[in-house]
């Protein structure tokens, strides 16, 4: 007999194992409960160092020092080595973890080939000839200051690690909850912060002095319209744990249910009014910092998704009622809470908002900025190819800016547009990658809403936040500031984990 057919005899003999196949470094429990318990110390270690770095993004006036910076992106880097060691292990989580790491890597390779001076460069910007004519300097390089552009890297990788090592660390729906919860707990203590901040401290900003803003809330931030914007979508993550659905043994409870439904279960009960309580602390924030596009942005991003919340609720309601009238109390109840809520709101509005709507109303547009933004089309027009060098708009805008474009001792150190100054330090290549991250993120969301059922608000509500952050780049720099940026990165993680789930389609491992 050959050696193959005996050694397939041997193996074939009964009461013998068949050789396990290798057993992965680290996995975690599935289910819903598991939470801690079905996770091990070393992804623990990651999560850890990864929260971490997002308390010091935000804590320390987000992370804008650059030796901040460094320690943030330090232990960001560590959690993703952790991460790495067990990837995410549904197909399409894995797709996005793998693409942003690759889009890291090629950012960073583009801003070291834009700060890279050699002689000969051919593709040096035109205005180090000039200096060279001038003054002989020996510098060729696409970026017009090398050294900003080096300095900058951080800044621009450093979302990208945040984002992957968030969807390595936190994987399936447990863990994305636990993220949700921990972003949670970050943009409720900074709403409670800044409202404390308005009240007894105003000069302070945690650690340091405030010294603008003194009217505006601004929590541990600087400017006014990036606390706007991280409570924006500090209330998403609060209103994603809130209408998660609550299962409850054989009953699944809504939002609404929990709210109305006197047999709902207590805990459950007493944490849906504490998300409700959460919910107004961030809005009641959001308006003390009188950002016009923070406010308009998260206005309209709420106004975009609510109908289609209203419409996803019939999805998971409280245990069925007899009787038409004990179904008209049934379906009475959630209006009410909703009403209660609507005016509730309005009267904080109409209190406290006053300011806000009254600087929306008095100064409307700003004219500076419109002048800014045609000078900045004249400035990309003539560095369409490979930009000024990422973080240069402060070097260049001087040389384009139009005698109309403010006061003439004022001094622009951003473009309060993320895409036209995007556009003119890295060039042409931003489009398809702007396109390209836009379509996929998007499209993440998109396939949530197809898998996902009793999940389904996790991705409505994500792409509510994307409209926020997006619509208020058109006006602001707010994802230039790195704990603000961090801060998004890591809730969308957070709900690409649960929309890219368990679902029809689904890649995902169900092993024990």
């Amino acid at each position: 007999m050959p050696v193959e057919d005996r050694r397939v005899d041997e193996l074939r003999q009964p009461g013998r194992r068949d050789p396990a196949p290798p057993r992965p470094l680290f996995r975690e429990r599935d289910g819903e409960g598991a939470g801690l318990a079905g996770t091990t110390r070393l992804v623990l270690v990651g999560r850890t160092l990864f929260i971490l770095a997002l308390v010091l993004c935000i804590a320390l006036r987000g992370a804008v020092s650059p030796l901040v910076l460094l320690g943030v992106v330090c232990l960001v880097g560590v959690s993703l080595a952790v991460g790495a060691l067990s990837p995410p292990v549904a197909a399409a989580t894995l797709r996005s973890y793998r693409l942003c790491i690759l889009v890291a890597g090629g950012l960073a390779l583009y801003l070291v080939f834009q700060s890279w001076s050699f002689l000969g460069n051919p593709f040096a910007n035109p205005l180090w000839s000039r200096v060279d004519r001038l003054l002989g300097a020996d510098v060729a390089a696409i970026s017009v200051a090398p050294a900003t552009t080096r300095g900058a890297l951080f800044t621009l990788v450093a979302p990208f690690l945040v984002f992957s090592a968030g969807l390595a660390l936190f994987q399936r729906d447990e863990g994305g909850v636990v993220l949700l919860r921990w972003l949670t707990a970050m943009g409720v203590a900074f709403a409670v912060f800044g409202l404390l901040q308005v009240a007894f401290f105003p000069r302070s900003l945690l650690f340091s002095e405030k010294t603008a803003y003194l009217d505006s809330l601004t929590a541990s931030f600087v400017n006014r319209n990036t606390a706007g914007t991280f409570l924006g979508v500090a209330s998403f993550a609060v209103l994603t744990l809130a209408l998660r659905p609550v299962r409850q043994g054989e009953v699944r409870y809504s939002f609404f249910g929990l709210l109305t439904d006197p047999d709902a279960p207590a805990p459950q009960r007493r944490s849906a009014f504490l998300m409700l309580s959460c919910l107004f602390a961030i809005l009641f924030a959001l308006f003390l910092t009188r950002s016009r596009g923070a406010l308009l942005a998260t206005a309209i991003a709420y106004v975009a998704i609510i109908p289609f919340l209203i419409l996803d609720s019939g999805g998971s309601r409280p245990p069925a009622v007899k009787g038409a009238r004990s179904r008209l109390a049934a379906l009475g109840r959630p209006a009410a809470v909703a009403v209660g809520v609507a005016i509730l709101t309005l009267g904080v509005v109409g209190l406290f908002g006053g300011l806000t709507i009254h600087r929306m109303e008095t100064r409307g547009v700003d004219a500076a900025r419109l002048c800014v933004y045609w000078s900045m089309l004249d400035a990309i027009g003539q560095n369409w190819r490979f930009g000024t060098g990422f973080g240069t708009f402060e070097s260049v805008f001087p040389i384009y800016r139009s005698a109309g474009c403010g006061a003439p001792g004022d001094v622009f150190l951003r473009a309060h547009n993320i895409y036209l100054e995007a556009l003119l330090g890295l060039g042409i290549g931003f489009v398809p990658l702007l396109i390209g991250g836009a379509l996929h993120i998007v499209g993440n969301f998109v396939a949530g809403l197809r898998r996902r059922r009793s999940m389904r608000v996790v991705p409505i509500i994500a792409l509510g936040a994307v409209a926020l952050v997006a619509l208020h780049s058109l006006v602001d720099f707010s994802l230039q500031i790195p704990g603000m940026a961090a801060f998004f990165a890591a809730y969308l993680a957070a709900a690409t984990t649960i929309s890219l789930g368990r679902g029809r389609g689904s890649a995902t491992s169900r092993r024990p």
